[in-house]
């Protein structure tokens, strides 16, 4: 089996670049709702920077804000490789699917999804139980949709096998490292 080092090389490239921007799009998601209500804020590729002082009435419609961002950003890459089923399409979908497959292996772990209280925040203004789980099963079923959609979509064998456990645990280490790196980076900028 000849590999194509190119290739490889731009398939792991569109899908680490494709991770920054899902978390990207969630911060976005954040700061335009700060932005729409008229207070300073910052998205980074992996947090979100108020600058004003943000009153706590907003909260809650602030956190559902990043997860909207979130399940817009998803459904896009879904939508992609719906109707575009190649290899580009695949790492994209796969990319996309890798925040909600992060915060399920919290849920699972941690029993809560996200840092903090965002999801409960969110949950709270979708009308939802403050304690409860909605979030959580919800990003739980948008990974199984796209595990789901990619199986019957592409028909893999277990010859890939390998390749995903490697690529999971090369996700897990760069998903930490990309918070780790963008706090150690923005948060003396930004942080009061």
């Amino acid at each position: 089996m000849k590999i194509d080092i190119k290739l490889e090389l731009k398939t792991w490239t569109i899908y680490f670049v494709t991770i920054i921007l899902s978390v990207y799009a969630h911060e976005l998601g954040h700061c335009a709702y700060a932005w729409f209500h008229g207070y300073k804020a910052i998205p980074t590729p992996a947090k979100s920077y108020i600058i004003d002082d943000f009153p706590q009435n907003l909260n809650q419609n602030f956190s559902l804000s990043g997860i909207l961002g979130s399940l817009l950003f998803v459904f896009a890459a879904f939508l992609f490789y719906y109707f575009r089923n190649n290899k580009i399409s695949s790492t994209i979908l796969a990319a996309a699917i890798v925040a909600p497959g992060i915060y399920t292996i919290r849920f699972i772990l941690k029993g809560r999804g996200h840092d903090a209280t965002e999801f409960q925040e969110a949950q709270a203004a979708l009308g939802f139980n403050y304690g409860g789980h909605s979030l959580d099963w919800l990003f739980l079923l948008l990974f199984l949709l796209g595990v789901i959609m990619w199986i019957i979509k592409s028909q893999p064998t277990f010859k890939i096998l390998g390749r995903l456990i490697f690529g999971a645990v090369l996700t897990f280490i760069f998903f930490i490292a990309l918070q780790d790196i963008n706090n150690m980076v923005f948060d003396p900028m930004f942080s009061s």
